[in-house]
Order: C-alpha cells, then structure tokens, then sequence
C-alpha cells in the first residue's frame, strides 16, 4: 500500500471552476516528497514504523497539507466568485428598494415613475467588473540556504557546494549546482513551487542531504549547520571482556568494521553536526589506500593488530608475528561504526584464513549459528552480509544483530568433548550433541570515534556453553546460502 494513504475524497467537495487534474497532482507530488522522506529517515532508523512517525513531525498531516495547497491554487477563483456573489446581493437589494421607492410614488407622478423606471434599467443593465487573478501556482518562489559553521549561531561558511534537484516527470525535472559565497549563501534564486531534493557538499567530501517542498506563494529559506573541519584521525582503544575458558595468548578476536551493503549502496560513515547528519562515503579500494583499519585483531592484553586485507576488501592468510602490537589504534572520526560480524580465532588459524570467498566463482563459506534466544539454528555467510537485506532470525529481512563465529578447531573439540561425555548418545531431535558455529547477540555493536573523548570500545564475549545447540532449537532453512561450512 502506498504511503501516505491519499486519496481524491479528503479533498473538499468538488467545484465546478476546478481544474480536472488539480486533486491528482496535489496526491502525486506529496506522495513523492512524503516517500523521500520516508526513504531517508530509513537510513537513519529502519524500523518504518518510527521513521513514518518522524515524517509525520517534520511536515505535518499530509491530508491537511493537501487541503492547504488545494486552497492555495483555488483561493483567486473562490475570492472571485465570493465578490460576484456579493455584488449580485447589493444588486438585488437595491433593486427591490428602487421598486418600493417607485411603487410608493407611481401615486404622485407617473413622470417620476418612469424616470425611476429609466435610472433602474440603466443600473441594471451596467457591465459587471472584471476581477484580475493571477494563479498562485504560476508564481515564482525564493529559495536559499543559510550555511554556518558548527552550531546554528556559527560564522558563515561558504565554499560548499549545493545541488538542488525538482522530483517530477521528465518535462518537469531539473537540477540547479550553486556554491555558498563568503557570507554563507547559498542562492538558487526563484523557482516554481514543488517537491526538490537536496545535496550540500563541503570540499573534503562529506555531505549533507534532505528532501523540501516549496509552497506556492511562499519563499523558502533554511539555515544549515555544517562540519567546522574535515573529520580526522582520533585514537580508540578496544576492551574485550573473555570468557574464563578462553583466557590465553592463543585466542585472538578478530572485529570486521568493513563497509555492508545497506539498499543499493555501502554504509557510510556519518556524524551529527547540530541536528543535520553529514556523512562520508567509503574510499574505494581501487582510488587509493584506506584510511581507517576495516579490520582489527585483538588478543588477551586489549592491544590491537590492524588486520591486512587484500585489494578487494577480503581477508588473507597472516603472518601474525608481522603485526604491530598497539594499546589504541586510529579511526576517522564517526558516529557509528558498526560491527555486524566478528571472528574468535586461535592463532594457528590466521595461516588459513578461510572466513571470505576464495576464489571468484566459487561458494562463499557459511557457518551454522544460533539465535539470541538459542530457539533457532541457521547457515550464515559473512562475506555476503547485508544490513538491510541479508536473512536474518525470526523471518525479518533486516540484520539488526552482531554474530560471533568461533574457529572451526574449537567447535570440534567441543563436539568430542560433547560426545564423550554423552557417550554417543543423541537428543531429541536424533542428532549428536553439538555445537554451533556461533551465536548472534542482543543487539548490533555501535561505537563511536570523536574528538576530545576517550574512545573505549568495550565488547563482551558470551561464555562457549552458550553455543552448545539446544534440542528443541530448530533450523531454518536458507535460500542460496552457498557451498562450503564450518
């Protein structure tokens, strides 16, 4: 079902001077602005529910925001016709006075009765004046934007770049590139009325996006809060809390902070500068080095390895005797980074690490994980996550939940350990007691890098008991899952 809910009823009733297409085009072109909207706080929040609710506040009913631009293109023709009709009542009411008045004196002389008779035909027969309209929906409209550094009483800031963009058909459709002056203008000067989207572009790259609609008749100005500096380099230091059993220098914890898919696109770095969130793109690989480490590993003493990957962002076999120990490491400054995946390692795995494809071409490799809850077991793989569209528990399309996969040598071993104990015997299901590949946590891992705070990372790893499979767990089948598993 589209949304918002519009339809041509919660109009006023209907006018005989209206134009036919005047109600659909009112719809059409909410309709559209309401979506981008919609679309743009789902990247902010995915639940559709909240961000509907966020559209809401920012612009209003829709369904009176229809009847107000349905006013504002009808209002010169319902005026006119208000003024005609109180003309033809003055009208009317003079007139029966002129015949009373006549009436009374056709007694006293029929030379004044006809020249009465003579001024009310000459009054009657004068030509009505013509009232000039001039339609709200053909008028022009100021828009320009206000830019200012780092809070909304800020210096100007000029140097940025603004595209600003109408959404409409092809005849309707156009795009406008303007950059802010020194005293922070930024001036497209007066356009037609409608729905427009628009990009801020500061010379670094980040940027700052936002959908507006232009009413007839109204000028449109707005003040934008914008980054006082590109973002830098900040230090964060990584705390992991380890289970009792894995307490030793061989197990390391490797954290995957590389960009996913969210829609059509990669996730992006963002900050919040006052109430406007600026975001940063990823560098591509190919462009030139990256600039953050996309991948760390951290052993027993909380110091951190920046993990190498290879030219396509994938993981490769590690010589962990070549990594720099540090107690920090250097991020680019960011309000969410995200860590959807991350990896329990011994180091006899980093020789082999088959966590990504191998090959192009060739099954991604898949693990067998648990649930939160422990209520369902699924084949995952990491390498073809996606944050908005990659299968996850529960039914739900979203992956909203950090997953810890644990080296396949420790799974066995605790499978050994299990049958041994249960000296072969099977649960309920008719299956050998076993261990999962790993587990998904409560919630997704969000950190944050800023400046002049002390950016510790804390992650807390479940106990391995935990990855111990259920018997009235059930397993959920997956569509294309790939080849090979662990």
């Amino acid at each position: 079902m589209a949304w918002p809910d519009l339809s041509i009823e919660d109009f006023p009733p209907e006018r005989d001077d209206e134009p036919s297409s005047l109600r659909q085009d009112i719809i059409d072109e909410l309709s559209d602005h309401f979506a981008c909207a919609l679309n743009r706080e789902l990247l902010k929040n995915p639940d559709e529910q909240i961000a509907k609710q966020r559209v809401i506040q920012n612009f209003g009913d829709p369904i009176k925001i229809a009847r107000q631009l349905w006013l504002d293109a009808m209002k010169e023709k319902i005026m006119s016709q208000r003024i005609m009709t109180g003309i033809s009542a003055v009208m009317a009411v003079c007139g029966v006075i002129v015949v009373g008045m006549v009436w009374s004196m056709m007694k006293e002389s029929q030379a004044f009765n006809t020249r009465m008779m003579a001024q009310m035909t000459e009054i009657a027969n004068r030509p009505q004046p013509e009232v000039q309209t001039e339609s709200a929906a053909g008028e022009m409209n100021q828009v320009s934007f206000q830019l200012v550094q780092g809070k909304e009483d800020g210096k100007p800031w000029g140097g940025f770049e603004g595209k600003l963009t109408k959404i409409g058909d092809n005849t309707d459709s156009f795009t406008l590139k303007e950059k802010s002056d020194a005293e922070g203008k930024l001036d497209f000067g007066k356009l037609p009325w409608g729905v427009y989207s628009l990009n801020v572009i500061a010379p670094w790259g980040e940027a700052y996006h936002n959908d507006l609609t232009v009413l007839p008749g109204r000028n449109f100005s707005q003040t934008i809060v914008c980054p006082s500096a590109a973002p830098v380099e900040v230090p964060v230091r990584i705390e992991v809390e380890w289970p009792d059993d894995l307490k030793s220098d061989d197990w390391l914890l490797l954290c995957d902070f590389r960009p996913r898919h969210i829609d059509s696109g990669l996730s992006a770095l963002s900050r919040k500068i006052g109430a406007e969130l600026w975001t940063r793109p990823y560098p591509n690989p190919l462009e030139g080095t990256w600039d953050y480490p996309m991948a760390c590993l951290i052993n027993q003493k909380n110091q951190v390895f920046r993990c190498p990957l290879d030219i396509n962002r994938k993981f490769q076999n590690i010589d962990f005797d070549k990594l720099e120990a540090k107690q920090s490491i250097n991020m680019i400054e960011g309000d969410q980074y995200l860590l959807p995946v991350m990896y329990l390692l011994n180091r006899q795995d980093l020789a082999d690490l088959q966590l990504d494809n191998i090959k192009v071409g060739e099954s991604s490799v898949s693990f067998m994980v648990l649930n939160h809850s422990r209520e369902s077991l699924r084949m995952i793989s990491p390498a073809n996550l996606n944050l908005q569209h990659a299968s996850s528990f529960g039914g739900s399309d979203i992956v909203d939940a950090t997953t810890l996969i644990v080296t396949h040598q420790k799974i066995a071993a605790l499978d050994a350990a299990a049958r041994e104990e249960n000296k072969g015997d099977r649960n309920a299901s008719g299956s050998p007691f076993a261990y999962a590949s790993g587990i998904q946590f409560g919630k997704m891992l969000k950190f944050t890098a800023a400046k002049d705070q002390d950016n510790v990372w804390k992650i807390k790893l479940p106990e391995l008991e935990q990855l111990r499979v259920p018997e009235e767990a059930k397993q959920v089948e997956v569509q294309g899952s790939g080849g090979g598993f662990f």
